[in-house]
């Protein structure tokens, strides 16, 4: 030791969560310290490595506080698709057409009204949301894992955005299959049904990552918080918070399927006879 250090008795006591179990301390160890000589004999066992997913039993992530995507994403979806079905089904589609000829331009407006209207009420939502859940969830003493500012900003409005996009997404299909019942249903399916499998333990590992690699539910992983340390060996799996792709590529992911299926649904609404 060297350096000006204060005045005073040395002092030492254990470090972690005060938990047996932290970060992978043994259940009924112990640690101290003896003076010897002109210094300390200390002794302990622990994991000094960063705490994953799998290191804790009972934990919480910024991302899990948005929990409330899931019914969101459904009652989006079931507004989306009816702006359109609707009009096939009361055959008012003849009037909005007759109104503004071009249905292309038609779709767009469509669209930028439903994506524009979910994504400025959710973010208020998610704004909202993620302060009161993080002092509620830190009150009871749940371990929350670190985020940065700039990584709880993305996971709100990343959601608002994800969301926005599925709206738009549900709008494109409506317009394609051009039945309410048949349009939610597979939306819900290719976008809600393979996030709650692989985040619950329904499928294998491989099996998980596959389906949040290439279907639209990539675009959850916006609010992804948690951190793949190359020097920990655990478990990274959807299910327990870790995908596969990055926020942007899974985000990349959503949009690409929903631009496809809105040049469809243009392409499908200039050559069909309403």
């Amino acid at each position: 030791m060297t350096g000006a250090w204060p005045a005073g008795e040395w002092a030492g006591e254990q470090r972690g969560a005060e938990t047996a179990t932290f970060a992978g301390y043994p259940r009924g160890a112990s640690g101290g310290y003896v003076p010897e000589g002109d210094g300390f004999v200390v002794t302990g066992s622990g994991d000094l490595a960063p705490a994953t997913r799998g290191d804790l039993a009972v934990a919480a992530t910024p991302g899990d506080l948005l929990f409330g995507t899931f019914p969101a994403l459904i009652v989006v979806v079931v507004i989306a698709t009816l702006m359109m079905t609707t009009e096939y089904r009361y055959r008012l589609i003849r009037g909005t057409f007759s109104a503004h000829p071009g249905r292309g331009w038609v779709l767009l407006a469509k669209a930028a009204v439903v994506g524009g209207v979910t994504f400025v009420i959710t973010l208020i939502a998610a704004v909202a949301a993620m302060p009161l859940w993080l002092r509620l969830v830190r009150g009871l003493g749940v371990y929350m894992f670190p985020a940065t500012p700039a990584d709880l900003v993305r996971a709100e409005v990343g959601t608002a955005a994800v969301l926005a996009v599925t709206a738009v997404l549900a709008l494109a299909v409506g317009a394609i299959l051009r039945r309410s019942a048949t349009a939610v249903t597979v939306v819900v399916v290719v976008t809600v049904l393979p996030h709650l499998l692989a985040r619950f333990p329904f499928l294998p590992a491989s099996a998980a990552r596959w389906v949040t690699e290439v279907t639209p539910a990539a675009g959850l992983a916006v609010q992804q918080t948690l951190i793949r340390y190359p020097q920990v060996d655990t478990v990274y799996t959807p299910a327990n918070g870790y995908f596969p792709l990055s926020p942007g590529a899974g985000f990349a992911v959503l949009c690409a399927y929903t631009v496809v299926a809105l040049a469809l649904a243009a392409v499908l609404l200039r050559r069909r006879d309403v």
